[in-house]
């Protein structure tokens, strides 16, 4: 596995903490990152290129081609006491032992490079059932960090596990020597899920300081929501179609 990154900045950053948001489950830490990363105008630090990612070439709005890749992004927080170092991507590595090298290469990079100390991966926990009122579920590598997440609002994962880089991100930075903690938002992963990111970010916001506008991702969570809504009901009309069809059926059968 080849990993090329390449810094776009060496900016001097107070006490960071770095917060990623990968591709996965309904696009939950995806829409997130996003948000944050265009809300707070957050500048590129680095791009990451590796041979793990799908081998294909992302096709951009002005026709332009370019390769899949993960991105590092920084913000200055004139108001608190961290700065924030955002990690995103087009894809997660299509294997395991990709996931652990990038992981690896992540961790290295932000702790001998910027003293970071804290991560905080962003994602989804999927329920397969639709709520009203989604929860944020959420893990960290210490007792200290749970208790903090449980009194943030919190409901702790007491089983199970999280797949992907925004759980082995997780491991491999406690054995760097960097705490961290994942917060997943409630969803029933249907496609994209814009609801689930606006609660993780509220915790975000409770748990960092970090302060983001959220009106627009509501907006989108709001028309995602009466896309869902739709889309149900067609389907329940379809149902209702096909039932009533097998009647038909039966009935045509009996006849001949």
């Amino acid at each position: 596995m080849k990993i090329q990154l390449i810094e776009i900045d060496q900016p001097e950053l107070k006490n960071p903490i770095i917060i990623s948001g990968l591709p996965g489950s309904a696009f939950v830490g995806k829409f997130a990152i996003d948000h944050l990363i265009s809300d707070l105008s957050a500048k590129p630090l680095a791009e990451i290129y590796t041979d793990s990612l799908p081998s294909q070439v992302l096709i951009k709005e002005d026709g332009s081609a370019s390769l899949l890749r993960n991105d590092l992004l920084y913000w200055k927080n004139t108001d608190g006491e961290h700065d924030a170092i955002f990690f995103t991507g087009d894809a997660q590595p299509s294997d395991s032992e990709s996931e652990y090298s990038l992981s690896e290469k992540l961790i290295e990079f932000v702790r001998s490079k910027y003293q970071v100390r804290l991560l905080i991966t962003l994602g989804a926990y999927v329920t397969g059932v639709f709520s009203q009122d989604p929860k944020v579920y959420a893990t960290g590598t210490r007792s200290e960090l749970t208790k903090t997440l449980e009194a943030a609002g919190c409901l702790l994962m007491r089983e199970g596990a999280i797949t992907g880089m925004n759980g082995l991100l997780l491991g491999v930075a406690r054995l760097k020597g960097v705490e961290g903690y994942s917060l997943l938002g409630e969803t029933t992963d249907y496609s994209f899920d814009p609801r689930a990111a606006e609660i993780v970010l509220e915790t975000l916001s409770k748990l960092t300081g970090i302060k983001v506008d959220l009106k627009t991702l509501r907006q989108k969570g709001k028309d995602a929501l009466e896309t869902l809504r739709k889309i149900e009901q067609l389907n329940t009309e379809r149902g209702m179609e096909g039932v009533s069809d097998q009647i038909s059926r039966k009935k045509l059968d009996y006849i001949s």
